[in-house]
């Protein structure tokens, strides 16, 4: 089986120049560094007093946070599903 070649972009996080490697799409790629930029300005704007790492780490909460939250409702959306009898049209 072919593997995909990785594609290589440069994204802007607070100022600062990354490159990314990665399977996905260039342009996923600059979407989820554009996320993380506004993330990371939106608690610099509001946490004056802190310095870049722990913005960075508090990002990092932040979004390992949505994360989670994501996968727990999937995870209670497919149990309730479940429960219905509810199996998307498959035998």
């Amino acid at each position: 089986m072919e593997e995909k070649a990785k594609s290589r972009v440069t994204v802007y996080i607070m100022g600062e120049e990354y490159v990314l490697r990665s399977n996905s799409s260039a342009e996923r790629m600059h979407s989820v560094g554009r996320y993380v930029d506004r993330m990371m300005r939106y608690l610099a704007e509001n946490n004056h007093q802190m310095n870049r790492q722990k913005i960075a780490v508090l990002a990092a909460l932040n979004l390992a946070d949505e994360l989670l939250k994501l996968k727990e409702e999937k995870l209670q959306s497919s149990g309730e599903a479940n429960k219905r009898g509810d199996n998307n049209g498959l035998v």
